[in-house]
């Protein structure tokens, strides 16, 4: 039985003197251009995925899979399932990954050691093995969606993953906390960002883009009910859920002024947190150099501050019911993942051990 055909796939082609490196993709024996340079690899694997769902045609039902390739796979999970997603270019960005390296296998080929093998070449690459978890996760539900739509399949592969990493603990003392604030005296939406994600435990991408009006697109404050509302109105929620809380009194006094500020130069209709008026989508240059002032380390990352508001929260004796809803969490994480922080972490447990 012939080979599936490897797919397209990225080759980088090198070239002479001073002119730089450039990424192409190789299918059927012809290059086509990503323009991207050598360094941008994420451009060019997603240009890879785009170019796979535009030249996608429609697979013949087929249940064997010895005779179903990796990459029609991926291609109809892009062509079809991936626009229906929020995340479309991380998405595109994964499966560019993955085809790379399973287009020219078939399903029948979907085993236990190729996927660690995949792993392997992932980690050989640079990055950890959360990562390349992450991609084998969307080939997992590629094949699903293919079984669901193109099948049924003879048997569904099972994707092996590798072992999921422990989930961070790190958050800030409140004298890190100030420390970090007054590091950032000098950067008004560097320090904007970070009163609203401890104050309010929002994730970073959703802070960043809270409004000070109503929005079909982002989520926005609301002064007079003393709410942010962390969605739009026309947002659909996700796993990573976005309800409205009520934010603490002692963050009001900074968004009053904060909007009296931008009302005073006519900003009132951007971003809380915006750049010179500029609309801000990640903290890439501003944060590493308020963290290094702060003397923290590099694990202090953005996503750190949402755990500092649940963990401050569960000091304070709030129930992981009440900070559940607050943070926009499941009640079981919390428990699982901040639960020895509450002061009744095991009280009965104690007391009755001292019984004993």
């Amino acid at each position: 039985m012939p080979r599936p055909s490897k797919g397209p796939r990225l080759y980088l082609r090198k070239r002479k003197g001073k002119r730089a490196n450039v990424w192409l993709v190789r299918h059927n024996g012809k290059d086509t251009s990503t323009g991207c340079s050598e360094s941008d690899i994420q451009g060019a694997e997603k240009f890879l995925a785009q170019y796979i769902a535009q030249k996608w045609a429609p697979p013949s039902r087929e249940s064997k899979l010895a005779r179903i390739s990796c990459a029609d796979v991926l291609n109809i999970y892009c062509r079809e399932h991936a626009p229906t997603t929020r995340s479309l270019d991380h998405t595109l960005y994964l499966a560019g990954n993955v085809n790379e390296w399973w287009g020219d296998k078939s399903l029948a080929d979907v085993q236990g050691q190729t996927c660690r093998q995949y792993v392997e070449w992932r980690c050989s690459q640079g990055v950890s093995d959360q990562t390349a978890r992450r991609d084998l996760d969307m080939f997992r539900s590629a094949i699903k969606y293919y079984h669901r739509e193109y099948g049924p399949l003879d048997a569904v592969p099972a994707v092996t993953l590798p072992a999921k990493g422990p989930s961070r603990q790190r958050w800030l003392t409140r004298s890190e906390a100030a420390r970090l604030l007054w590091a950032a005296r000098r950067t008004p939406h560097a320090r904007r960002f970070i009163l609203i994600a401890i104050y309010t435990g929002t994730r970073s991408k959703a802070a960043l883009r809270l409004r000070w009006v109503p929005s079909l697109d982002a989520g926005w404050f609301d002064l007079e009910a003393g709410v942010v509302y962390r969605r739009g109105s026309d947002e659909t929620d996700t796993t990573k859920k976005r309800p409205p809380a009520r934010f603490p009194d002692r963050l009001m006094p900074h968004l009053r002024r904060w909007r009296k500020m931008d009302e005073k130069i006519g900003l009132h209709l951007i971003d809380v947190c915006h750049y010179h008026g500029k609309s801000i989508e990640k903290m890439r240059r501003a944060w590493p150099a308020i963290r290094d002032r702060a003397g923290l380390d590099k694990t202090v990352v953005p996503h750190v501050l949402r755990h500092t508001c649940t963990t401050w929260l569960l000091q304070a004796g709030a129930s992981t019911w009440e900070v559940s809803g607050f943070v926009g969490m499941s009640e079981d994480m919390v428990r699982e993942t901040y639960g020895h922080h509450s002061p009744d972490f095991q009280k009965n447990a104690a007391k009755a051990k001292r019984n004993l």
